[in-house]
């Protein structure tokens, strides 16, 4: 990159080049924390990356406004990361450049993730966050209509139909009447 990027935040603060892990170049905007890193860059060094542990941080709230890209102003797309953490990272697709905004990265690496940013990207892994987000809010309205305890049996009773091998059997023994 040979021209100065600037943030798209409200500041337009001029990025300057920091380390976002041992060995991991990236850009900063020191007016809003936020940080940028190129996917070419990312690949190269997790490559070479030691495993992760998790352990705790938190990314500040971002607002859910489009972004535009610093390299090259075109907007960015939004993933989710998951349920926990949840926050989005934007991408942009033209340059392969991914923004986190204030505390996203650690956030990323406390929850043991930072070696999966290219998983995080891919279409499966967003659907898959949506349908745990889905299963966690029909859970909701069930635990609503019929009581945490019943639903706490429900879960016990199909796991250990789970361990049952005819388990379709006691299913259908359940719905006779006998």
């Amino acid at each position: 990159m040979n021209k100065p990027l600037h943030c798209s935040c409200a500041a337009h603060t001029e990025l300057s080049p920091c380390e976002l892990a041992p060995g991991l170049k990236g850009l900063h905007c020191t007016s809003c924390d936020g940080h940028m890193l190129m996917l070419e860059d990312y690949r190269a060094w997790r490559s070479t990356a030691p495993a992760q542990p998790a352990t705790t941080a938190t990314a500040t709230a971002e607002d859910d406004s489009a972004r535009h890209c610093p390299a090259c102003t075109r907007l960015m797309q939004r993933y989710r990361v998951g349920s926990t953490p949840d926050f989005r990272v934007d991408r942009c697709a033209a340059c392969q450049a991914v923004w986190f905004a204030g505390g996203e990265w650690q956030a990323l690496l406390a929850a043991g993730m930072g070696t999966r940013l290219d998983e995080i990207l891919t279409d499966a892994w967003q659907r898959q966050v949506q349908a745990e987000e889905l299963r966690k809010g029909r859970e909701v309205v069930l635990r609503q209509r019929h009581g945490a305890a019943t639903m706490d049996e429900l879960a016990r009773i199909r796991q250990w139909l789970h361990t049952q091998p005819e388990r379709d059997e006691l299913l259908a023994l359940l719905r006779a009447d006998w």
